[in-house]
């Protein structure tokens, strides 16, 4: 019994501690921008491209379409923290409520698209969820957010409707078959490993035959980010 009523005392503490947080939340200042990215995983360019893609479909339809990316909801449920943060922004038109906002948090590993009324009947709840699932997840799982925030985005103005200029086509989910391209630095390492190994072949082959060995025995493994959707 007393297992069970400090369990409960327990349980009690915490809901009282969560609803105290929640009392005490202030969403954000509103965006000045269509894409806000406060985590710095988007490149420059990918913003820039979906900012203005998301401008211009506002300016095309009077939908508004935002994406707001950030660390951690700060222990508050992101059911709550999204929708009091969409409520506060007044997202889409007044009277119409015709906004979406795709919300990524980066530390916690949650996402989350806020649909106002005016749009369920285009992108409902099925709907988001699917995009979510199909669209962000697989590409975040990989560290892609750049894939992930543009597919998501032309899956959302897709079911929408009324883009006027043609959409890009979704870049692919990248798959453990798939080789991604080198950067610089990475071929400047593996030319230097390289010649290290051919060194080493030429004056001690039997030590080099071992260590390049211990490098591609464990190569095959992959990591991905879990806890996504």
């Amino acid at each position: 019994m007393r297992i069970r009523t400090r369990a409960a005392v327990f349980g009690i503490a915490l809901l009282v501690a969560g609803a105290a947080l929640a009392a005490s939340f202030t969403p954000p200042p509103p965006p000045r921008h269509w894409v806000t990215d406060t985590a710095g995983v988007l490149s420059p360019q990918t913003r820039a491209q979906l900012d203005a893609r998301l401008r211009r479909y506002e300016q095309d339809t009077g939908h508004q379409v935002v994406v707001w990316i950030g660390q951690s909801t700060g222990g508050i449920p992101i059911e709550e923290w999204v929708v009091r943060t969409f409520e506060a922004w007044k997202i889409g038109r007044k009277g119409l409520d015709d906004g979406v906002g795709v919300f990524v948090f980066v530390q916690d590993r949650r996402l989350r698209i806020e649909v106002g009324y005016g749009l369920e009947g285009d992108v409902p709840d099925a709907i988001a969820h699917r995009i979510v699932d199909e669209q962000a997840v697989p590409r975040l799982k990989t560290g892609d957010y750049d894939g992930a925030m543009q597919a998501t985005v032309g899956a959302l103005l897709a079911k929408i409707g009324g883009e006027t200029s043609p959409p890009p086509a979704p870049p692919p989910i990248a798959t453990h078959g798939q080789a991604r391209p080198m950067s610089p630095g990475q071929m400047i390492v593996w030319l230097v490993i390289g010649a290290i190994l051919l060194l080493l072949f030429i004056t001690h082959p039997r030590l080099a035959f071992l260590l390049l060995w211990s490098m591609t025995s464990g190569g095959s493994r992959r990591h991905g980010g879990g806890g996504w959707g």
